[in-house]
């Protein structure tokens, strides 16, 4: 009576093919994977600042129609910056400097930096300007939401690049930039591929490219008294 023979194993050869086989799948899907986790973080990134505009809204409502302050105007003015201000419209702890809630509510997930008030969003530094201050459309001041000409057209929230000495400021000096470039070093313009996200006056998020809101004269979406000529 014969043995059974007892099976085979895989030749070399057959080890080499299905190890590449593997190889090109892979390949496939990273791309496809990190894709789907970029596009999951901008996600995220633009529910924060609809929670920030809700809680922007909510603010002005409790002050007499007036937006919080950044650090350019809030320690003249003895206020609280912006952050601090919307804090407790978004839910925020006792500890306030608790890094984890922060990280949460402030910071986009495509930020490296995760340092306690490394904010990624900056505020639009025209609604604390004064009339005096020099910029096109002066003697206007817009420190009331009420005074703006065209929310649904003014950025109000944008994301803020890296400043001097790695800090992150919690508002762009906008009334002063000249030319496309200078938005460009401000905002973190490419944090989303080729854009940014943006929140208007009026609550709503837009992923846009640098060009689409600011090109000196021509375009600005910043400045209340001409942002619904450039965006018509």
């Amino acid at each position: 009576m014969k043995a059974c023979p007892e099976p085979g194993g895989f030749t070399l050869v057959e080890l080499l093919v299905v190890l590449a086989i593997i190889s090109v799948l892979a390949l496939l899907t990273v791309p496809a994977v990190s894709g789907a986790m970029e596009r999951s973080r901008a996600a995220t990134c633009a529910g924060h600042l609809r929670q920030l505009g809700s809680a922007f809204l909510m603010f002005s409502q409790d002050n007499q129609g007036r937006f919080p302050r950044s650090s350019h105007s809030a320690g003249a003015n003895r206020e609280p910056g912006w952050a601090a201000s919307v804090a407790p419209y978004l839910g925020a702890p006792s500890d306030q400097a608790n890094a984890a809630w922060i990280n949460r509510k402030f910071c986009c997930p495509c930020q490296t930096n995760r340092s306690p008030n490394a904010y990624s969003y900056g505020l639009n530094v025209f609604f604390e300007l004064r009339p005096g201050d020099s910029y096109l459309g002066r003697p206007s001041t817009w420190r009331c939401v009420h005074q703006v000409p065209s929310p649904g057209n003014t950025i109000l929230l944008a994301e803020v690049g890296r400043g001097g000495g790695g800090m992150t400021p919690d508002h762009f000096m906008c009334h002063q930039w000249s030319s496309a470039s200078a938005a460009r070093n401000a905002v973190a313009h490419d944090r989303h591929g080729s854009n940014a996200h943006y929140l208007f006056v009026d609550g709503h998020v837009e992923k846009l490219p640098i060009e689409a809101i600011f090109t000196s004269r021509e375009k600005n979406l910043w400045n209340p008294s001409v942002a619904w000529v450039s965006r018509n």
